[in-house]
């Protein structure tokens, strides 16, 4: 039974962290000794230097006990060099001092002391105050190792991701190279053909891109739109030769049919390529109508994608103007008259409207007419295009000279539906 004691006896009495003493006087160093070894590993100093030496050896000092008046260096330069040391700044000190006064406690503690304890020293306080900073010691080690071990795992993480981004960058770099090499080789293909297929498709992919910008579709939708319109003619590869080189006017009926089924057949193609699926119904309906009679499918209105609204407009714009819908080419700005002639019916008036001013710019030729509104209207003036009701319906004809009576109902017509009425005029030209 005694045996077994003092067996719990020694485990009890295993140090509990390493204290250093620092007082230069021996009795001091007795006394506190005595209060705190069976306890914690007690380890002593009889001046500032000493002590800096001890702090700096192992074992480490879980808490530093220190005396403030010592000879030649006193427990605040001590205090002073522990703190600038990285090696020792996180180490607690509890000042033991005869010194009493408050302003000495407050210096001491501003200085950096976790607690202050006076002399003569009650052994149930030193030892509370000991145990009170080293379970703060040890809560404050224990946040760090989490906060180390935290970092490091934050570290570890934010490399992978970085390794991770890094890789999918590469991946989409390598399939960005795919899918451009893939619509190149779709390009040259289609241009071997002969039949003008590839610079006709250039144009029509770069005016398409300008007019979808102008309609505020996001990045995305616009490359898409590019990418579609570039291959929009894809379809044509299958064509005989003579077919390839007529214009659709000159077509006779079975040759009609032919053309009409090349839009389905090159978006059944585009389809099977699984980073282009996304463009083939704009592949598909570039050839609907805005009134609902064009092929394959009689589209109408906004039925239609935007995107196939956008490159049916324009190729005919460009078809028009190198004779691939005519007998013979029309100048830019016929072409661009045609567009304009047949906003409502055959295109959408939205994108004629964002159409009109890029051809005007690019082919450097003027509109003879202007916008007015409704009151701006006198007798005498020739109206450019149809004149539409917000709703959509025709309410005076192109080339209609307008009268009072046909000024005061746009007036009228505006009134009741508040909404102003596009009305386009033919430019009045001043005698030179």
């Amino acid at each position: 039974m005694n045996e077994s004691a003092n067996l719990d006896a020694a485990r009890v009495e295993q140090p509990a962290g390493t204290i250093l003493i620092v007082d230069d006087q021996p009795e001091n160093l007795a006394v506190l000794s005595a209060v705190l070894q069976p306890h914690y590993r007690v380890r002593a100093a009889r001046s500032g230097e000493q002590g800096l030496r001890v702090a700096h050896s192992a074992p480490k000092p879980d808490l530093v006990l220190l005396d403030i008046m010592m000879p030649e260096m006193d427990g605040y330069t001590v205090l002073n060099k522990l703190r600038g040391d990285p090696a020792t700044q996180d180490i607690p000190v509890i000042f033991v001092t005869a010194l009493g006064a408050e302003s000495e406690e407050l210096h001491g503690l501003e200085l950096g002391a976790v607690d202050y304890i006076t002399k003569p020293i009650k052994p149930a306080l030193v030892l509370a105050r000991v145990r009170t900073h080293l379970e703060l010691k040890i809560a404050r080690d224990a946040l760090a190792s989490q906060n180390s071990l935290l970092e490091t795992k934050v570290t570890e993480r934010t490399l992978a991701l970085k390794q991770a981004m890094d890789n999918l960058e590469l991946a989409h770099g390598n399939l960005k190279k795919t899918y451009f090499g893939t619509l190149l080789a779709i390009s040259d293909f289609a241009e071997l053909r002969g039949g003008n297929i590839g610079e006709h498709s250039r144009r029509v992919a770069e005016l398409s891109r300008l007019v979808a910008l102008h309609l505020g579709m996001d990045s995305n939708e616009v490359q898409d739109v590019f990418v579609a319109a570039l291959l929009h003619d894809v379809g044509k590869i299958s064509f005989p030769d003579d077919l390839l080189a007529k214009p659709v006017s000159g077509m006779n009926r079975d040759e009609l049919a032919i053309y009409r089924r090349y839009p389905a057949r090159g978006a059944e193609s585009i389809r099977k390529i699984e980073a282009l699926a996304g463009i083939a119904d704009m592949i598909r309906h570039h050839h609907e109508r805005y009134d609902g009679s064009g092929f394959p499918d009689q589209l109408s209105g906004l039925n239609i994608p935007m995107g196939a609204r956008i490159i049916g407009a324009v190729s005919d714009y460009v078809s028009l103007k190198n004779g691939g819908l005519t007998d013979q080419p029309m100048s830019a700005k016929e072409s661009c008259q045609f567009l304009l002639e047949e906003q409502g019916s055959r295109y959408d008036p939205m994108v004629i409207e964002k159409l009109e001013p890029i051809l005007a710019s690019e082919e450097n030729f003027e509109i003879d007419e202007i916008p007015v509104t409704a009151p701006h209207l006198h007798e005498g003036m020739v109206l450019t295009r149809d004149v539409r009701h917000p709703n959509g319906f025709v309410l005076l004809s192109k080339d209609t000279v307008m009268t009072r009576r046909l000024i005061d109902q746009l007036v009228a017509v505006e009134q009741q539906s508040k909404a102003h009425v596009k009305i386009f005029v033919q430019r009045e030209h001043k005698p030179s």
